[in-house]
This record gives C-alpha cells, sequence and structure tokens, in this order.
C-alpha cells in the first residue's frame, strides 16, 4: 500500500469504531448516493415540481458519472477492504477512485442549490454532500483521495454547466427537433466509445488476485451501456416532449400525487420488468447483452421524459402548455 491508502486505513479503522449505531445511518446516507435514489428524486423534480429543472439534473448527473465511471477503470485502484484490514460495511464490485457517490452528489445538489438561490438549499446541498461522502469512508469503500477526487470530478462538470449551458441550450434549440434527435444518439455512441478506449488503454495491466473475487465488475463495459441508453432516451425525449407533450408542473395536490403514482409505476415495470425478459435473450456480458442493456434503459428514461407526460395530458393529470400559448 502506498502513504495514501496507509493514511486511508487508519483513518477509517478509527471511523468503525465510533459506534455501530451509525451503520444504519451510514448506509441511508450512501443510498442516496445511488441510481435507485436518484430515479425516484429526479422524476419528482422533472413531474411534479420543475421539468426543465429535473431535466437538467439529470444530465448533469449522467455527465457526471461517465467521467467518474472512465476514471474508476483508468485508474483501476482497490477499494480500502480489499487491501487493509477494515470492514466493508458495504459491498462494491467496481474498482475505488474515483468516488461517483461524491462526484454525482456534489454536481447535482450543488446544481440545484446554485439554479433554485434558496439558503435552505444550500445548507441542505453542502451537508448532503459532505454526509454521503462520510458515509463512504465510515462503510470502508472509499479511501479519503477517492472523495476528493469525485468532488474534483463533480465540481469540473458542475462549473462547466453553470457556465455552457446557455450557450448550449440555445444552440441545440436553433435545430431541428431530427437534428436534436440524431445528436443526442451521436452523444450516446460517443459514452460507449468512452468506455471501448478505456477498456484498451487497460487491456494490458492486470489486477492482483487477492481482487478478482471482490471486483467481478471492475473492468464491465455495462456501465457505459446503462448511460449512453439512459441519456439517448432522456435526450430524445426531451425534444419530443417540447413538441408533443409540454406539460405543466402546476395542479392540484391530488393531480401532482396521480402524475407521480403513474410515472413511477412505469419507470418500475419498465427497468425491472425488462431486465429478467431480456436476461433471457443473452447474457449481460455479451454485445447482444450490451444492446438490450442500453435499450431498457433508453426505453425507461424516454418513458420518464416524455412517454409518461404524453399520459399525464391524456389522463388529465397535466394540463398542455399548448393551451396557455393558444389563448394568447
Amino acid at each position: 500500500m502506498n502513504v495514501l491508502q496507509e493514511f486511508g486505513i487508519a483513518l477509517i479503522q478509527s471511523l468503525q469504531t465510533l459506534s455501530p449505531a451509525l451503520d444504519i445511518p451510514m448506509n441511508i446516507f450512501t443510498f442516496m448516493g445511488t441510481i435507485e435514489f436518484y430515479m425516484v428524486f429526479i422524476t419528482l423534480i422533472y413531474w411534479v415540481i420543475n421539468a426543465q429543472l429535473g431535466f437538467r439534473v439529470f444530465m448533469i448527473l449522467l455527465t457526471t458519472d461517465i467521467f467518474a465511471s472512465a476514471f474508476k477503470q483508468l485508474l483501476h485502484q482497490p477499494r480500502p477492504y480489499w487491501v487493509g484490514d477494515v470492514k466493508g460495511l458495504g459491498m462494491e464490485e467496481s474498482y475505488g477512485i474515483p468516488s461517483s457517490h461524491a462526484s454525482d452528489s456534489l454536481s447535482v445538489w450543488g446544481y440545484l442549490a446554485y439554479r433554485t438561490k434558496k439558503r435552505w438549499l444550500w445548507i441542505t446541498a453542502v451537508l448532503l454532500i459532505f454526509l454521503i461522502a462520510f458515509s463512504r469512508l465510515y462503510l470502508g469503500v472509499h479511501f479519503p483521495h477517492d472523495i476528493l477526487f469525485g468532488w474534483a470530478i463533480g465540481l469540473m462538470v458542475l462549473l462547466f454547466f453553470i457556465n455552457y449551458e446557455k450557450t448550449f441550450t440555445n444552440w441545440i434549440r436553433s435545430h431541428s427537433i431530427q437534428f436534436q434527435i440524431w445528436y443526442s444518439f451521436f452523444v450516446s455512441l460517443i459514452f460507449i466509445a468512452i468506455g471501448y478506449i478505456v477498456q484498451a488503454l487497460i487491456a494490458e495491466s492486470t489486477d492482483p488476485s487477492a481482487w478478482y473475487h471482490l471486483s467481478t465488475e471492475a473492468r464491465s463495459l455495462t456501465h457505459y451501456f446503462t448511460l449512453a441508453g439512459a441519456f439517448f432516451g432522456a435526450a430524445a425525449g426531451y425534444a419530443l416532449m417540447k413538441v408533443h407533450a409540454p406539460f405543466k408542473v402546476a395542479g392540484s395536490g391530488l393531480q401532482r400525487t396521480g402524475r407521480y403514482l403513474v410515472g413511477i409505476i412505469g419507470v418500475f415495470a419498465l427497468l425491472y420488468g425488462l431486465d429478467p425478459l431480456f436476461s433471457l435473450i443473452a447474457a449481460d456480458e455479451t454485445s447482444i447483452g450490451y444492446f438490450l442493456r442500453y435499450i431498457r434503459y433508453g426505453v425507461t428514461t424516454l418513458w420518464v421524459i416524455f412517454g409518461a407526460p404524453w399520459v399525464f395530458l391524456k389522463l388529465n393529470l397535466a394540463a398542455s402548455q399548448l393551451d396557455t400559448r393558444h389563448r394568447h
């Protein structure tokens, strides 16, 4: 182990002696950095609170995650419990540095706080960014330098979005819906290409044999296809929604609740219903398996961004923005 890892092991050992009562809250904070939490949270923003904000938060999450995933494999470094005398209170099968929990939480919560400019949300953002990162140390799944690198990635993506999203938004809106959809598809292919390039760069390096049973997904391409499919479905869906299902988030409490229930049921049906079906066709780590993963996540996010709003309008769970336009 190097000096940073030795320091990290010593710190984690100290944290894990604090109190077993921390295990549950630390696992809760870690859950708040998972795809399952973001799926529930971001859809709530998009369908119920502010569609534009929800979409942009999702885009910043995907962008942050593609960078974090690529660096994880490029650096291919261990988790603390793989190499040190610490408890693995959370099990992870991917490499350590950078912490995607740290990078994602900083970019997502930082963006929300910046855009809403609410003091209470700034306080919440700072607390969650710290506590999610702290939970990763406590659970023995990240070294301190994993966290710091994750924060650096999240901050870079956040600053990029803050400075350039308006310019990019104006540019993409100046093009036809067909161009926007094809552009979304092209970017999703770049996500996949990044995965294959990273794989080629690390192909000659091997991991210590002691890691093999712990790092079963460390060199997998599946996450790149997950992100690519999710990006295409969401970006293409947003272009379609703006033209064919522009909905208002305003509405009664009953309408908003109905919206969320209908939408989230569709998400779970697609995401977890297609998984066992597609597994009958091909294994995950095959070309067909990668393609089916791309389709599954693409269809799911297409539902979130376009399909669900279209259904909301049909069920009178939301009003159309077109109604307002036609009255002027």
